[in-house]
Parts: structure tokens; C-alpha cells; sequence
């Protein structure tokens, strides 16, 4: 049984007591009852991790980024505050403490000030998808930064395994196939692989969320790597430092208008 693990589980353990019985008249009948219940507990499973994502109004928080490209590493403090559903609003920092970026992130917008060169730019939002190579909405941009696992919605279960006692369910959506990776206790998604459905563009995307701490009795992941390969390779290291939900927004400013020229 690939569920033995899971104790929260009655009907398995139904499963397994009938198992144990020696009439082998019963033992397809059985088996076909166990393959029904698993796929169900499963189901359920992702079901709450789906309907138990960190919900907020707002979401204030200081984060130490460190990043990597093919020919160039950083590292950087961004400040984020998130108005939900309205905007996102990051501002970049050096290692000196310089600000380097400001930007602004909208339903449909990204909007970019460099307050070193004065340069101000303002793009849709298929700017970050053409530049990162995945296709994130607003609302996945969102879930990413709060630290909800992202392109599970309306997803059918392909596959599942027990591996080293810890559930993986591979997940098959319109865009990218899913193979996620829980806790013991599946209630934290531990690590997220994005492989994208048309093999012609050769789009990966790997998450790992760990240093969990609880949240309105959900966990919530002060740390997370990200690794995005197409054409190149991109990688992220997030590690939260600071961050509060459902106060004032913090770190929120006006996007200065261009100036006119004399």
C-alpha cells in the first residue's frame, strides 16, 4: 500500500486490515477497492492544498534575494508590499543600500523606475513573462511571492508515489505538467517541478519552499529556490527576513511622472 503512511487515513486502514485476510477469491476485488480509495485520498489531498492557500489583503515583507544568470550573480534587498488583486510594489536595494529599482506591478502593467539614471519605463505585463519564459498572470505572480504553490488549479492527477515517506503527485494542466512533493504530515508542498506540456519550448521551472512557520494555521515558507531554465538558466534564492499581513501597506510609493524637458 502506498498510503501506509498516511494515519489520518481510516479507509486505508480498512484496506489494509482486509488485505490481511487469506481468501484469495477476494483478493481482486480488494485490490480494485484499494486503487479506488487511494486515488480518492489523493484527491482529497490536493483539494485542501488548493482550498487552504495563505489568503491576505495585504502583505508587507523585506527580503534578501540573491540571483544567478548564465554570466551574471547578485545580491539584493527588495522590499514588497502587496495590495491583493490591485498591485505589487518592490523596491531594490543594493549591497550599499543603494536603491536601485523601483517597480510597480499591476493586473495588466509593470511600470519601472531607476532612480540612478532617472530612466523610467512602463510595460504590459508579458514583459516579465517573456523575460523569466513562464507564462505567470498577475495572480500567479502573487502566489509566488506569498508562497502558494502555483499551476494547480484545474489540474487532473496523472500519477502519485510514496517516496521516502513523503507523497508526490504528478499533475497534468493546459500548460505545464506538475510533479509536487509533500510533507509527511501533507500539509506542506516541499518542492514544485514545472515541465512544460509542448516539448518545442523547453521550459522548466523547479521550486523548493522550506524554513516553514505557521500563518492563520497555515505554513507559510520563509525560503524558497527557484530555478528557471529555457534557452537559459535563471535562479533565484528568496529568504525572507521580515513580514507582516493585513496592515498598513509599508513599502507602497507614486510613481514619479517624467519630467519636461526645457
Amino acid at each position: 500500500m502506498v498510503f501506509a503512511s498516511c494515519a489520518t487515513s481510516r479507509k486505508v486502514q480498512v484496506i489494509q486490515n482486509a488485505l490481511s485476510k487469506q481468501d484469495s477469491a477476494n483478493q481482486q476485488i480488494i485490490a480494485e477497492a484499494s486503487k479506488v480509495d487511494s486515488v480518492l485520498i489523493v484527491k482529497n489531498i490536493i483539494g485542501k492544498i488548493i482550498n487552504e492557500k495563505i489568503t491576505f489583503n495585504t502583505l508587507n515583507a523585506k527580503v534578501k534575494v540573491d540571483y544567478e544568470t548564465v554570466d551574471k550573480s547578485d545580491a539584493l534587498i527588495a522590499n514588497i508590499s502587496i495590495e491583493k488583486g490591485k498591485a505589487i510594489y518592490i523596491i531594490v536595494r543594493g549591497t550599499m543600500g543603494v536603491i536601485g529599482l523601483k517597480a510597480i506591478i499591476t493586473q495588466d502593467s509593470v511600470f519601472l523606475s531607476y532612480p540612478i539614471t532617472k530612466k523610467q519605463e512602463k510595460k504590459p505585463l508579458s514583459y516579465l513573462q517573456e523575460l523569466l519564459k513562464i507564462p505567470f498572470s498577475y495572480a500567479t505572480i502573487e502566489d509566488l511571492l506569498v508562497g502558494n504553490p502555483i499551476f494547480m488549479d484545474n489540474a487532473n492527477i496523472v500519477n502519485y508515489k510514496m517516496n521516502n515517506n513523503k507523497l508526490q503527485i504528478g499533475l497534468m494542466g493546459t500548460l505545464f505538467k506538475n510533479l509536487i512533493s509533500l510533507s509527511e504530515d501533507n500539509h506542506k508542498v516541499l518542492h514544485v517541478k514545472l515541465d512544460d506540456i509542448n516539448i518545442h519550448q523547453q521550459r522548466t521551472c523547479d521550486i523548493t519552499y522550506y524554513n516553514h512557520t505557521p500563518v492563520q494555521q497555515i505554513q507559510f515558507p520563509l525560503n524558497r529556490d527557484i530555478a528557471i531554465a529555457s534557452q537559459s538558466r535563471f535562479e533565484i534564492h528568496m529568504e525572507i527576513k521580515e513580514f507582516s499581513f493585513n496592515e498598513p501597506l509599508k513599502y507602497n510609493f507614486v510613481m514619479p511622472k517624467p519630467g519636461k524637458r526645457r
